[in-house]
C-alpha cells in the first residue's frame, strides 16, 4: 500500500494542530482582553491604597475624639501626639507642618486658627492623593481629598469653607 505525500492531496488523517490564522486570532483576543482589563485592575489598586489611608484617618479621628473627651479643658488645643499614639498605637502622629511619608503617618493640627474645638488630620496615599479630616466638636466632621502636589501636611489643608470639604465622607 502506497501513501501519498502530505500536502499533495490534503492532510493525513492523523495530522492535527492549529493553523497560523487560528493562533493569530487567539493572540488578538488575549491582547484585547489585556487592553480592556488593565485600567480596571490599576484603578482597583489605587482605590485600595486610598481606602487604607481613609481607614487610618478614621482610626486617628477616633483617637482624637477620645483624647478630646479625656482632656480636662474640653478642647483639642492640649491634645498631644503622644496621647493620640496611646489610643491608636499602630499609627504614627507627627506635627502639623511635617509631611506624612507613609500610609500610617498622620499629620495633626490642633486648634487651627485658634479654634480650640477643632482638629485637622491629614495623611498621604500611595496613589498620589492627600486626605484631610476636619473635626469640629461644635459643628460637623468634614472630609477633603486633593492631589499630593506639595505634600500632605495638616497645615496645608484646604481653607475652611473651601469647596474641597465635604460632609459625610471623601
Amino acid at each position: 500500500m502506497h501513501r501519498e505525500q502530505p500536502g499533495a492531496h490534503g492532510r493525513w488523517q492523523s495530522e492535527e494542530g492549529f493553523t497560523l490564522l487560528e493562533l493569530m486570532m487567539v493572540i488578538l483576543i488575549i491582547g484585547i482582553l489585556i487592553a480592556v482589563l488593565t485600567p480596571t485592575f490599576l484603578g482597583a489598586s489605587s482605590r485600595a491604597k486610598d481606602r487604607a489611608v481613609q481607614t487610618n484617618l478614621s482610626t486617628a479621628l477616633t483617637a482624637a475624639k477620645n483624647a478630646y473627651l479625656q482632656n480636662q479643658s474640653g478642647d483639642y488645643s492640649t491634645v498631644t501626639n503622644a496621647a493620640l499614639t496611646q489610643d491608636a498605637g499602630a499609627l504614627t502622629f507627627v506635627g502639623s507642618s511635617t509631611n506624612p511619608t507613609s500610609t500610617t503617618t498622620i499629620s495633626v493640627l490642633q486648634a487651627p486658627g485658634g479654634v480650640a474645638s477643632q482638629v485637622i488630620l491629614s495623611a498621604y496615599s500611595k496613589s498620589g492623593n492627600c486626605f484631610y479630616v476636619l473635626d469640629d466638636e461644635t459643628a460637623a466632621t468634614l472630609y477633603a481629598q486633593l492631589p499630593a502636589a506639595g505634600g500632605c501636611q495638616a497645615v496645608g489643608a484646604p481653607a475652611q469653607g473651601a469647596a474641597a470639604w465635604k460632609q459625610g465622607s471623601w
